[in-house]
């Protein structure tokens, strides 16, 4: 009977290069002249060499990331001349096996506590030099030892040589056991000789099999199941790979060539998936190979090419892989000054639930049988654990922090609150977010937001009297508690849940609660509920909160999710409709840090000029061109400017901040004469105090938030030259602040670290989160994202490298979930955000390049998008709102970019081949920022409000996607009202759902009629409804007869 081909799961394996800060680079290791793989992964800690005198070894827990420098690594000063070999031992993850040709082979023991100890050496013999090393596969305490023209067996928890082997030509170079633990296989003779020992039974090989032609500085053997490999080097000095049936000895059963070098292949195998890792010793390749068992007996799966060459090669432990992303194993590559973790990713549609198929039960932490007990015939397996996350089988290791002596991770502050203010934020907690209710329902149960602290990137070094670097923190268990569901209450479809997470992200374990939490557990405590707990997994995600409507849609590639926007075009200049300002002069590049620069509106951009009289040049967006020559005219506000800001509401009117304590509100027209001779509309005089931040409400009308250098924040109605409310709560100067979307939350940054969220609305104390984010105290930006569930802080670390740093806003104690390193730079970056496809804008001053990502709740939060690149350097950027955007060209959002000379138009938008329709997918309803929703005195007042939305397709164009066909009798609505976020809404702005108007929804809500759809597209495609007869030529009615 003919063999079926069955086609395997792991045939698409695709490993997936990790951005520079999720690899562990600037690590002190030099070039290196080692003949062993480099690098040794258990799943606890990391070992591989470093330059310097000596043998020398670096340890860095699993995990970590970011830059590691010799000072922010244990080092290892093994022995005294290179150390030859280094192994973990197999089942105790925290022991190291090194030898080398001066001194004994030692075993060390490493701890996340301490610095490594010597643990026990065994002592070999004079004369005898060690090359390599090979912990048992099954057994502990036994460990493998290759010599010259001999093999020693021994036991370390006895310290003596329990078995020698012999009839090994030259040196040994490679020693592997089988999966069984019953043989062991040598590599002698420069790769020439393969020769296979039953340890116990004898001291001479049984079986001798046909090594490589070629004489190599190294070679290696593998046993990869009831297969053999081994690798070497041709006589013409070619890498090559063979295999040998270990239940039939004899000549190789598949030869394999690859390059010419002088680089060994440095096998790894997986004997769950079955897939063979070949790592070119100093060359940039990685070949992914699969063993079959019938012809051809190793398949190629993927061939990698790696952006630096390898030095040193490993293959992590199963019990370290993401299983809820597809990983199926973690190769990691050694390069000059980096370690590379690249995961190895099976494709699949959805990576939401566990792919059993992908994870049979693998070998776990312990031992079959000890030393001795495999000594005396001993043969018994590990025994197996299984992946599953919900399983109780060996839980993966700990995710371990980064080294902590200099680092200041991010905590959570303790904070005494009042028993009032902790009864009012448990009332206020339940509509922190939008009402996602019907979406809840949709999905058959509710979800518990749970972020994961992100280890911090340190780039400080420790000195070796200071903390272990390798000191963790294990999490604390998730505990959610489930109120008792009600019939009757409006709030059953509300999630009501209690998460307690670590206080601190570092050592030491102690901490606080948040004060939901606390109020919560008594609650449950008292209605009788017991609370449910589990241990939160490693490495997979706890955020499973109902996405949002604002959430843009997303592909899943490779394990990778995508955005719909990532292919965005930007067009710049005579590119973008021929708008540019040229000929633009004495640009003001001295302004403060904590403005963005330019701004623009619907009709003008304003741009500071220099000059100690404070002027800005205000030119009109529809008549661009080249500027006059002479004296650049603008509008004089006679004292430095700190910030400006168009009012949303009004494109013609202008607040301008000033050092001198003051706003300047300026009227400005298009039929305006020569402006240097105009006066402010009005002089708004805060005091004595520099402005340093100027934001306005973006849904009441001439209201403005004003914050001084005094460190206060204050709230004024421009029209009426009211002050509302003051807040207080800084001790260092403002960097930042921002209103949320919704209009309810203030949040401010300042250079005293801290993050604060107010509610200026609400009377008396209305600061509600807190914490301490800034690592570096130069400039910060804040703002909110995702519906205002997230709030944003760009700042810079303490070695210049810009970083965004995302914080739940959803949570009392505002919990970090992310924190993402952008690049290296001296200038700040400035940040805008597009709440409609929630693109994150990127750049600063000085930069040629705008990084562009999406923001989504989830993991990976950041979505990459392509980044434009200008050929100079640019000053800032100035967004206008949706009316500017012509959505029929894709274009999602539009601005001007602005450099020492000129000021030019940038158009951002998604290469779609059918333009002749609205692309609903792309432009959700549009959050209506052009027109006041209340006025300043109303909204102080506690009247409730929530944004407008409104659909931005034109009148008369077709939908891309069909949407649902409203009956004639009912009004089509043009604007919506969003459910933003209202903290502190009231019983009365609930409307009951009576019956008529359930009804109303179903009909709304009925699938389109596929002939009005027909109808719809029946203009724009051309039918040919003749017959293909209709078209054929007949015969002559003789010819016919």
């Amino acid at each position: 009977m003919a063999w079926r081909f069955a086609a395997s799961k792991f045939k698409n394996t695709t490993p997936k290069l990790p951005k520079k800060e999720d690899t562990i680079f600037d690590v002190p290791v030099g070039n290196l002249s080692c003949t062993n793989n480099g690098i040794q992964v258990s799943a606890d800690f990391l070992a591989f060499h470093i330059e310097g005198e000596g043998g020398k070894l670096g340890i860095l827990p699993t995990g970590v990331k970011g830059r590691r420098t010799r000072n922010d690594i244990w080092i290892v000063a093994a022995h005294g001349e290179q150390v030859s070999d280094f192994q973990f031992m197999t089942y105790a993850d925290n022991y190291l096996a090194t030898c080398s040709r001066d001194e004994s082979v030692k075993l060390w023991k490493l701890s996340r506590d301490s610095s490594p100890t010597l643990a026990t050496q065994i002592d070999i013999g004079a004369g005898v030099v060690v090359e390599t090393m090979k912990s048992h596969s099954t057994a502990s305490n036994i460990l493998a030892m290759g010599s010259y023209a001999s093999v020693f067996i021994a036991d370390v928890s006895t310290q003596k040589i329990a078995i020698a082997l012999d009839g090994i030509v030259d040196k040994s170079q490679s020693l592997d056991w089988s999966e069984d633990g019953r043989l062991l296989a040598v590599s002698g003779d420069k790769g020439r000789q393969i020769v296979v020992f039953d340890p116990r039974t004898g001291g001479q090989p049984i079986y001798s099999l046909e090594g490589h032609a070629g004489m190599g500085r190294e070679a290696r053997v593998l046993f990869a199941g009831n297969r053999l490999i081994s690798t070497g080097f041709t006589n013409k000095r070619v890498q090559e790979v063979r295999v040998f049936d270990a239940q039939k000895w004899g000549s190789p059963i598949h030869t394999q060539e690859f390059v010419s070098t002088t680089g060994v292949l440095i096998p790894h195998y997986d004997a769950d998936t079955r897939l063979v890792f070949l790592s070119g010793k100093g060359t940039n390749k990685l070949f992914m190979m699969e063993l079959q068992d019938r012809q051809p007996y190793m398949s190629s799966v993927f061939e990698l090419t790696l952006p630096e060459q390898t030095l040193g090669a490993a293959i992590g432990s199963k019990r370290r892989i993401n299983v809820m992303d597809g990983e199926v194993d973690t190769y990691y590559q050694l390069t000059k000054s980096t370690i590379v973790p690249t995961p190895c990713i099976v494709p699949r549609r959805s990576y939401r639930d566990f792919h059993a198929d992908l994870y049979p039960e693998t070998r776990g932490a312990e031992a079959g049988c000890d030393g001795y007990e495999w000594l005396a015939g001993n043969n018994s397996a590990p025994q197996k654990i299984s992946l599953a996350p919900n399983t109780n089988s060996s839980p993966p290791p700990q995710e371990p922090t980064p080294p902590a002596a200099k680092v200041k991770p991010m905590t959570q502050q303790t904070q005494n609150y009042p028993p009032e203010i902790v009864k009012k934020e448990i009332e206020k907690a339940k509509v922190e977010e939008l009402d996602y209710r019907k979406y809840e329902k949709e999905n058959g149960h509710g979800v518990v937001h749970t972020p994961i602290t992100p280890p911090t990137n340190s780039t400080q070094g420790n000195s070796p009297s200071s903390a272990s670097p390798l000191t963790i923190t294990s999490p604390d268990p998730i505990t959610i508690i489930q109120p008792p569901s009600s019939n009757n209450s409006s709030e059953n479809q509300r999630i009501s849940a209690s998460v307690s997470t670590p206080s601190s992200v570092g050592t030491g374990g102690g901490g606080t609660q948040s004060i939901i939490e606390k109020s919560t557990e008594n609650a449950s405590t008292s209605n009788g509920t017991e609370p449910v707990t589990f241990r939160k997994t490693i490495g997979a995600s706890s955020r499973s909160h109902p996405l949002s409507q604002r959430v843009r849609p997303k592909s899943c590639v490779v394990g990778q999710i995508t955005s719909k926007f990532r292919h965005v075009e930007t067009l710049a200049g005579i590119k973008a409709n021929n708008a540019v300002f040229s000929n633009l002069r004495n640009v003001n590049t001295r302004l403060p840090q904590e403005t963005n620069g330019c701004c623009c509106s619907g009709k003008f951009v304003a741009v500071p000029l220099a000059g100690p009289a404070g002027i800005i040049g205000i030119y009109d967006v529809d008549s661009p061109g080249k500027l006059a020559d002479g004296v650049m005219d603008g509008i004089y506000n006679k004292a430095a400017i700190t910030d400006l800001q168009w009012n949303p509401f009004d494109d013609e009117q202008l607040a301008v901040g000033t050092d001198c304590g003051q706003i300047n509100l300026w009227k400005l027209r298009r039929s305006d004469g020569t402006r240097s001779e105009m006066e402010p509309e009005k002089v708004l005089k805060i005091g004595g105090e520099k402005i340093t931040c100027l934001r306005w409400h973006p849904l009441a009308s001439n209201l403005l938030a004003v914050a001084l250098s005094n460190c206060t924040i204050e709230i004024w109605d421009v029209a009426e030259s009211k002050l509302y409310h003051r807040f207080s709560n800084h001790t260092g100067a403002i960097l930042g602040i921002a209103w949320s979307a919704g209009g309810r939350r203030l949040a401010s940054v300042g250079k005293d670290s801290m993050l604060y969220v107010h509610l200026p609305a609400e009377q008396g104390e209305s600061r509600i989160y807190e914490r301490k984010v800034l690592e570096s105290t130069r400039a910060a930006r804040v703002l909110f994202a995702c519906d205002d569930r997230i709030v944003i802080v760009i700042g810079l670390t303490r070695s210049s490298q810009r970083q965004v740093q995302m914080y739940d806003a959803t949570t009392v104690d505002l919990r970090p979930i992310y924190n993402q390193v952008i690049d290296s730079a001296t200038q700040p970056l400035i940040p805008h955000y597009d709440y409609d496809t929630n693109v994150l804008f990127l750049t600063g001053k000085g930069d040629r390049i705008v990084n562009m990502f999406e923001v989504v709740y989830d993991s990976p939060y950041l979505l990459p998008l392509t980044p434009y690149m200008s050929p100079i350097g640019g000053q800032t950027i100035a967004f206008h709102n949706k009316l500017r955007c012509n959505v029929m060209a894709v274009e999602f959002q539009v601005g001007w970019r602005l450099t020492e000379k000129s000021l030019e138009q940038v158009i951002f938008r998604v290469p779609r081949i059918k333009k002749d329709v609205f692309q609903d997918d792309l432009f959700p309803d549009a959050i209506v920022t052009w027109e006041p929703v209340t006025t300043a005195r109303e909204w102080m007042s506690g009247v409730e409000v929530t944004p407008v939305f409104r659909s931005l397709k034109p009148e008369g164009v077709y939908s891309s996607v069909p949407r649902p066909v409203i009956s004639s009798t009912q009004p089509i609505p043009s604007v919506r009202h969003s459910e933003m976020p209202s903290s502190y809404s009231n019983e009365k702005s609930q409307v009951a759902r009576t019956p008529q108007s359930c009804a109303v929804e179903s009909q709304q809500n009925t699938p389109p009629d596929l002939q009005q759809v027909a109808a719809a597209w029946s203009t724009k495609i051309n039918v040919d409804t003749r017959l293909e007869q209709d078209r054929m030529e007949g015969v002559d009615e003789s010819e016919w007869k």
